[in-house]
């Protein structure tokens, strides 16, 4: 798997970036730190999240390269994502989706930075859409 980033994209993300994160793709499915009950209208939602470089999550048991470096996800999860993906920037309507070549994974990829916190202080407690 491999997942690219357009320059509007990793312009978007470049906020984000540092030799001190990694990054972490979490399909919202309700396990792990960073969901708390799922996605409550029931359709595809990920998330990036930037991390402590030295922070380690049990559910992110597997990785992919990306353009922007490695990226670690939920080894489970696989069939939900794709062989090549994409990572855009719409401006007209601020939006970051995550594409293959069969469709759309997700309209909007949300982005989260827990980078300065220790692993015990982040649990998502509700779902943040409901």
């Amino acid at each position: 798997m491999y997942l690219t980033f357009t320059d509007d994209a990793k312009q978007r993300l470049s906020r984000y970036l540092g030799t001190s994160k990694k990054m972490l793709l979490d399909y919202d499915d309700g396990v792990g730190p960073f969901s708390a009950l799922g996605n409550c209208s029931l359709d595809d939602n990920f998330k990036l999240i930037f991390v402590n470089q030295n922070q380690s999550f049990k559910d992110f048991d597997a990785s992919f390269d990306s353009n922007l470096g490695k990226i670690y996800y939920k080894g489970y999860t696989k069939p939900q994502l794709a062989d090549q993906m994409t990572v855009s920037f719409n401006a007209h309507v601020f939006t970051m989706p995550l594409k293959s070549p069969q469709g759309i994974l997700t309209d909007d990829l949300e982005i989260l930075d827990v980078s300065d916190k220790q692993p015990q202080q982040i649990q998502m407690t509700k779902a943040h859409d409901c």
